[in-house]
């Protein structure tokens, strides 16, 4: 049985995700559409969201990433 192209790009990410010991860890929602990867979550800093997008984009189907996380850095305006 053949999966969603949409579910098997979605484990692919999370793969890549998991196997970065940059990223590895991160709390990043991963949704897919149309080959289409949006990324909800926030991080600790612009390098680790810059480190998991370069990840996201070595998972093979991958047409665009809209990159929605946000940075603890940016968040604090104390």
């Amino acid at each position: 049985m053949n999966l969603n192209p949409d579910i098997q790009l979605r484990h692919e990410v999370f793969a890549q995700l998991n196997w970065d010991p940059a990223v590895f860890g991160c709390d990043v929602d991963v949704r897919v559409a149309d080959g289409v990867v949006t990324l909800h979550g926030q991080l600790a800093s612009e390098d680790l969201k810059s480190a998991v997008e370069r990840a996201v984009r070595r998972a093979e189907g991958v047409t665009l990433i809209v990159n929605r996380l946000t940075t603890a850095e940016c968040t604090n305006n104390d």
